[in-house]
Parts: C-alpha cells; sequence; structure tokens
C-alpha cells in the first residue's frame, strides 16, 4: 500500500491538486467504478469535469455521486449539471444540525484501488485553488491491508456506498426544484453573492490591525481555463474563480490613461439621432498599474469592473456587457453622468480574452 500527501493552494504551482488527480484516473482504463461524495460541488466544478465524466462512461461500468446541500454550499444550477451527467447521483440531506462534511473520491479497478480522502470539495476551488490536504492511497487488490482499509471506509459508509440511506434523494429536476422551493437549495447567483461578500469582507479592511503580507496563489490549470465553450459565460468563470481579482480603487484614483488614440480605437455609430453614439476600445498601450503594465485581456474585466453585473448578450461569439454610470468631463469641461455600455468579448486573436468597448448609450 502507498500513500501520498496531496497539497494544493499552499503555493503558486499545485501540480499535487485533487483536481489534477481526478482528471488523471478519470482517463485511465484501469477502473470499472467510481464513487464521489462530497460536501458541496459548483457548477464551475461539475461542468468543466463532465467531459472527462463523459469519456470515462466508455470505460468504467459504474460512475457514483453523492453530494450535500448543508449551508447553501451547493446550487440549483450545480445540481442540474450533475443531473445532466447521466450518472448514479444523489442528494445527502437530513433536518438534524450536524453537517453532511466529508470528501471522498474512490476508484476501484479489478487489479488495483485508489483512494483519495481529504478536504476537497467538488468545486474548481477546492479541487485546485484553495489551500486544502488530501492522503492518496493506492493499493493492489490483493493487498491485506488495502482491502482491510476499504472494508473499514464501506462498512462505516455502508448506506452510501449501497445507495439505501433513507436521507439520500436520487437526483432529479423535481427534486432539485422541491429542494429549491424549500429555502434549502440556493440559485448560483445567491451563492456566488455571499462568496463575493465574505472575499470582499476578508480583504477590505481600510486600517487592520494585523499587517498581513501578499503571496501567491495557485491558479487554475490551462487544461480547464483554456477550454472554448459557448454555453459557458465568462461572468460565470469571473465570478465563481476570479472574484479576488477585484480590486476596491480609492474614489477619484487613476485606473487607465492612453497616450495615443488611433481612429481604430474610436468608432462612431450611425448618426440617426441629435445624440451622437459610438465605442472606445479599451487597450493596454502600456498603462502601468501597481508596477507592472497591464494585461488589458484581464484588467479590465476582473479588476476595474469586476464587481458590476455582468450579462451574456450574445452567444457566438459570446459577448457580455454592463452598464456603468461615468461622470464626464472633457478638456476641463463637466459634461454630466453617463450611462456608458462596456463589452468583453472572450473570443479574440489567439483565444485572448478582449474587453474591447465602452459604449456611448445616450
Amino acid at each position: 500500500m502507498n500513500i501520498t500527501l496531496l497539497g494544493q493552494g499552499y503555493e503558486a504551482t499545485s501540480e499535487s491538486s485533487v483536481g489534477n488527480h481526478l482528471v488523471k484516473f478519470l482517463s485511465q482504463k484501469d477502473f470499472h467504478t467510481f464513487t464521489g461524495i462530497s460536501a458541496f460541488a459548483s457548477e464551475g466544478g461539475v461542468r468543466e469535469f463532465s467531459d472527462y465524466i463523459e469519456n470515462a462512461k466508455k470505460v468504467f461500468k459504474s460512475l457514483n455521486l453523492i453530494v450535500g446541500i448543508d449551508q447553501e454550499g451547493t446550487s440549483k444550477e450545480a445540481f442540474l449539471k450533475i443531473n445532466n451527467l447521466e450518472i448514479n447521483s444523489y442528494i445527502f440531506y437530513q433536518k438534524e444540525s450536524p453537517i453532511f462534511h466529508p470528501k471522498i473520491y474512490l476508484f476501484e479497478g479489478d487489479n488495483k484501488t485508489k483512494l483519495i480522502v481529504g478536504s476537497s470539495n467538488l468545486t474548481l476551488k477546492g479541487l485546485f485553488l484553495n489551500v486544502e490536504v488530501s492522503l492518496l492511497v493506492e493499493f493492489s487488490n490483493d493487498d491485506k491491508d488495502g482491502q482491510k482499509l476499504l472494508s473499514e471506509l464501506k462498512d462505516y459508509f455502508k448506506g452510501f456506498f449501497e445507495f439505501n440511506d433513507p436521507n439520500l434523494f436520487k437526483i432529479t429536476p423535481e427534486l432539485i426544484e422541491g429542494f429549491v422551493n424549500d429555502g434549502i437549495v440556493p440559485i448560483e447567483a445567491n451563492r456566488l453573492k455571499k462568496d463575493s461578500k465574505r472575499t470582499t469582507d476578508k480583504r477590505d479592511q481600510e486600517k487592520p490591525s494585523v499587517d498581513v503580507p501578499k503571496r501567491d496563489t495557485a491558479r487554475i490549470p490551462r487544461i480547464f481555463r483554456g477550454k472554448p465553450k459557448t454555453s459557458r459565460t465568462v461572468s460565470e468563470i469571473i465570478k465563481e474563480l476570479e472574484i479576488e481579482d477585484t480590486i476596491q480603487f480609492e474614489p477619484n484614483s487613476l485606473v487607465w490613461t492612453r497616450k495615443k488614440l488611433p481612429a481604430s480605437s474610436v468608432q462612431l455609430g450611425k448618426q440617426t439621432t441629435t445624440n451622437p453614439t459610438g465605442g472606445l476600445r479599451l487597450a493596454q498601450d502600456n498603462f502601468i498599474f501597481n508596477g507592472k503594465i497591464i494585461d488589458q485581456t484581464r484588467y479590465f474585466r476582473n479588476q476595474v469592473f469586476g464587481n458590476y453585473d455582468w450579462k451574456q448578450v450574445k452567444n457566438n461569439p459570446v459577448v457580455e456587457a454592463t452598464t456603468i454610470t461615468f461622470d464626464i468631463t472633457v478638456k476641463g469641461k463637466h459634461l454630466g453622468r453617463y450611462n456608458l455600455e462596456i463589452r468583453h468579448k472572450p473570443s479574440g486573436e489567439a483565444g485572448l480574452r478582449k474587453l474591447y468597448y465602452l459604449n456611448f448609450l445616450e
């Protein structure tokens, strides 16, 4: 039997993350059964593993998932995506106060078994970003100690592994809607709002008592972040994964300037009314913020305007937009307050995300 520590999030590059191991094991042909038990699951976590689950169906005879709903940790949208996986999936819920909090990922094959037990939920943060620790236990099926451990696990959680616990509920759209109507399962927007508030409250201390140093943090691997999916909105990714990039700017602080303004960066709309319309491209222009030249593919969308309400307004290619009130002064003359639309296109040259126009609406 071999036991390996899986640490993640403590350093910027987490090669031993639980997420990386799940991807690896789901892609192998050595197993016939997968059983995942997680306190919470996120829409993004399920979505990004859906392709691997689909491929695993070609090899695995049994794919099983049990997810909890305590503390509103799993949203309606996450459960709908689990339902769409079309695997053997359940919600565990009890009215009693102890919360459902295990994280177990078990891969069983004819010749070997791999078991991950630790702190990582089935969320992108839990699998890749958060500071988490788990143990990977690997053993051949003729290993007596390994079989003893597996028997103890299955005996203790017998109702889970036999799927007959009275508090297991088979996931269906009707069940999901019922828990939503009962106020037990939140919609994703409300869940993300709570996450965002916790992050903001943690960061936005005007005069902290303790000087806390900055440190590098882990990122989602390219294998997930680079996968284009038309069904996936950029706002979903930003809200779930990159809300930490949002910065609370001080009033009247400088966030961007243009040294040059070529004609290609200004587009005028058709003048059908007395009010002119047009757009301004938000480019890099070597603008320096916090000592570094900005990355225009992320800076405007994530940091400057990350806290606003973005909505997808176009599907192919995907475009999202938000409306923000600007107080405009030109050449020292105050022109008043205007609602301007900002649009962001995730696709572009080399697949880079582009925040590309600030549109004048009135």
